[in-house]
């Protein structure tokens, strides 16, 4: 009888363990996730160069200083060799501000090469640089696309792009590409693009149905070169999960860094 009264109890307190593990578990599982804020940037950097033709990079890195974004997708970015030595704009960004940095090349020739980059406060977990589709003798453009994880369980795309700026047709045909290769994206999806396109346009179509513009309804210039309303930069994200966008701004203080505006957004996921 000892034996199995013995049984017996071992029985009923493994039974109340396993109770209260589930019942810690479901606790655990109920509780909302943490609203996570990212501050976003993008920012066609003009290969480097501001408007008086002189290096722009202190110029960038005082708006990075300032602005304080967690994350920025740049465009016309340049690795050259000169004097032979390489002058890796992007590295020596990423080194300036202890962020981490990805490249993705469009363009090579014997004096370096040229692309768009992505800078996280986060490591990147994997990259992936995906050629975007051209009509013959357009200039090559390709989607940079960084997957950040700020913290365990959660994870997003993180992308760059810049689109054909000479020809209507190759950048309605990227904007579409793009779209087709993030739409169906499991991550949330920040995209970081200097479309070359104003939002009445055909590339914008792309990115009306499945995504947020993070400036919808402004018409706040972005090229600094053009006409009033000029809006060719954005940032859109995915809207695959919850998430909205708390603020926009376009940063108009610093017209000599380059011939487009900064600019930011303050992205929210819960």
């Amino acid at each position: 009888m000892k034996g199995k009264r013995s049984n017996y109890r071992e029985v009923v307190c493994m039974f109340n363990l396993l109770l209260l593990i589930g019942s810690c578990l479901i606790l655990t599982g109920s509780q909302p996730r943490k609203a996570l804020e990212i501050k976003v940037m993008s920012f066609n950097i003009r290969h480097g160069v501001d408007m008086n033709e002189q290096n722009n990079l202190l110029g960038i890195l005082k708006i990075i200083a300032e602005e304080k974004p967690d994350l920025i997708a740049l465009q016309a970015v340049d690795s050259l060799i000169m004097d032979g030595k390489i002058q890796f704009q992007l590295r020596q960004l990423a080194v300036q501000t202890g962020m981490s940095y990805a490249y993705g090349i469009t363009d090579q020739s014997q004096n370096g090469s040229q692309g768009v980059g992505l800078l996280s406060r986060w490591p990147f977990e994997r990259t992936q640089t995906i050629n975007l589709p051209a009509t013959a003798g357009a200039d090559p453009k390709v989607l940079l696309c960084g997957l950040v994880k700020p913290y365990p369980g959660f994870s997003f795309r993180f992308c760059s792009s810049r689109l054909e700026y000479a020809s209507v047709l190759d950048r309605a045909l990227q904007a579409a590409y793009i779209n087709r290769m993030l739409e169906e994206s499991i991550q949330p999806v920040i995209l970081g693009m200097d479309m070359g396109a104003r939002p009445n346009e055909q590339p914008y179509f792309s990115f009306r149905k499945k995504w947020r513009d993070a400036a919808s309804g402004s018409l706040l210039s972005t090229w600094n070169e053009g006409i009033p309303g000029d809006r060719l930069d954005y940032i859109f994200v995915l809207l695959n999960n919850k998430v909205r966008v708390k603020n926009y701004k376009v940063i108009r203080q610093f017209p000599e860094v380059s011939d487009h505006y900064p600019i930011t957004a303050t992205i929210e996921f819960w």
